[in-house]
């Protein structure tokens, strides 16, 4: 199997009270529904991985690591316990 970086490779769920808040979107919050091991760098001598929150907005689920490759990394995501 080959693996590229920003690749979900497992899941979790997240307990409920877990949010994102977007640098740009002071007053928003975005459920974290999940956890996701996601492949950072991946050579031909192997892969790091991140564990990263796997948060809904607008009724997509993202990855910090798809988020930041869609929206760019000014829009900081922080995440935030409830």
């Amino acid at each position: 199997m080959k693996f590229t970086a920003g690749s979900p490779l497992s899941l979790t769920a997240a307990s409920p009270g877990t949010v994102v808040k977007i640098s740009d979107l002071p007053n928003d919050t975005f459920p974290v529904v999940a956890w996701a091991v996601v492949c950072s760098y991946v050579d031909a001598d192997g892969m790091d991985t991140d564990v990263q929150p796997v948060f809904v907005v607008n009724g997509h689920a993202l990855t910090t690591f798809e988020w930041y490759r869609t929206e760019g990394p000014e829009r900081g995501v922080t995440v935030v316990t409830e």
